[in-house]
């Protein structure tokens, strides 16, 4: 018994953990710049989201084209 108390808790902890972290992550991208469409980014920005719903972030000297949200050099 004590030890399935101690799995939830471990598990809880865990998770809130993780969630944490989750947090964090997605508040970086929030106040990052947004890259001008078609134009070649003098630093990290942020060009949009991709299929997987994750930003996508050119790094400079990369152009953003934002209809298909990559970048290329």
């Amino acid at each position: 018994m004590m030890l399935k108390t101690f799995a939830i808790a471990m598990l809880a902890i865990s998770m809130s953990v993780g969630l944490a972290q989750a947090k964090g992550h997605m508040h970086k991208h929030m106040f990052m710049s947004a890259c001008i469409p078609e134009q070649q980014a003098s630093s990290i920005c942020l060009c949009g989201t991709g299929a997987n719903v994750k930003p996508v972030m050119c790094q400079s000297g990369q152009w953003c084209h934002a209809f298909a949200n990559t970048c290329t050099k």
